[in-house]
């Protein structure tokens, strides 16, 4: 069999995501080769044309025009990943557009019309799809390891002032943005429905800027599913990554280790209700579960990841796994947490220092 040649990649913007995640990940694998890179910052593309002898352009529409590349990646700020991926596929190249995919579904919607219209595929960056916490969530749920799902608690905590652009609206910044694509994303997965009510609360606590910081999001899917959803950078103390809660049990994980506590039903009899007043005004029954207790890795690797399937996309005509509908689903939903709190109407938080 011939020899596959490698995706001839051209990044755009060469920051946190684009140098120290997708870079990273393309970095000595034979299946990419980065061949041109933007940025603002003259040392970046110095140290973009060391290493990779690409080409190095200042502008995005340049490398568009000029650039020898099949697929173009989308690293620049939050606020520009809509027009840009959209320029990127009409000019005839495949899209990996970081997250957010968009600032609404109004955007969204345009990105994948034009790649429809383009012939071309256009890949979000939903790389914690693959996580092996995650898929190990999914597995649990798939398998009824504590019966039937009705409630899952995401939780990713920690308190730290933040300062930089994504603290900001007008580049896209907060905290639903940032991270929660990423926990929307996998919430969508395991809660496999489509949602049918929405709770949300932003709150702006210790940024610098004025986008929120503070993320609680409850929804119902229409299989009567729960997943409550809280991402902070203001609280303190931590609480389990993962709890799922089952019918027979309920499983808590801080992303490494996941501890059980579940009965076998088919070791129970079926309780009646009883309907005459209790002996001796007691409480309770006499009811005993059989409940076991034990602990489990808190991970499942699925064996490949999201650039794997990129390159099995483009080369070897495999299956897309992250489609961007998929995603338009998660834009669709931080429009309406976005709607239902009026957050993007409020002025900053007063803060007590």
């Amino acid at each position: 069999m011939p020899k596959m040649k490698p995706i001839r990649i051209g990044v755009l913007g060469l920051g946190r995501a684009g140098w120290n995640i997708h870079v990273a990940r393309m970095r000595g694998h034979p299946e990419f080769q980065i061949a041109a890179v933007t940025d603002l910052e003259p040392a970046r593309l110095d140290e973009a044309r060391r290493e990779f002898q690409c080409e190095t352009y200042t502008d995005s529409n340049s490398l568009l025009r000029h650039a020898d590349v099949e697929c173009v990646v989308v690293a620049t700020q939050s606020h520009t990943h809509a027009p840009l991926s959209i320029a990127a596929l009409r000019s005839g190249r495949h899209v990996i557009v970081e997250k957010p995919m968009a600032m609404n579904t109004r955007e969204s919607a345009r990105m994948i019309e034009a790649a429809r219209r383009a012939r071309r595929k256009l890949f979000v960056h939903q790389n914690y799809r693959y996580h092996p916490e995650i898929q190990h969530v999914l597995k649990v749920i798939r398998e009824k390891t504590v019966g039937e799902v009705f409630e899952i608690r995401i939780r990713t905590l920690g308190f730290a002032r933040r300062n930089d652009w994504q603290t900001l609206r007008k580049y896209g910044g907060g905290l639903l943005n940032n991270n929660g694509p990423h926990f929307l994303d996998a919430a969508l997965q395991m809660l496999g429905s489509p949602v049918e009510r929405l709770f949300s609360d932003l709150q702006l606590i210790s940024d610098a800027g004025d986008a929120e910081d503070h993320v609680k999001l409850v929804f119902r899917g229409k299989n009567g599913r729960v997943v409550d959803m809280e991402l902070s950078t203001s609280c303190a103390l931590p609480e389990p990554n993962w709890t799922v809660l089952g019918s027979c049990g309920t499983l808590a994980s801080d992303g490494k280790t996941s501890r059980v506590r579940r009965f076998n039903p088919r070791k129970v009899k079926k309780l009646k209700v009883v309907e005459t007043p209790p002996a001796g005004r007691r409480y309770g029954n006499d009811d005993k579960l059989p409940w076991e207790e034990f602990e489990m890795p808190s991970s499942h690797l699925c064996g490949h990841d999201f650039y794997d399937n990129v390159y099995a996309v483009l080369r070897k005509g495999g299956k897309q796994e992250i489609l961007p509908e998929q995603v338009h689903e998660v834009i669709r939903i931080i429009e309406w947490a976005r709607k239902d709190t009026g957050f993007e109407n409020l002025p900053p938080s007063r803060r007590a220092y």
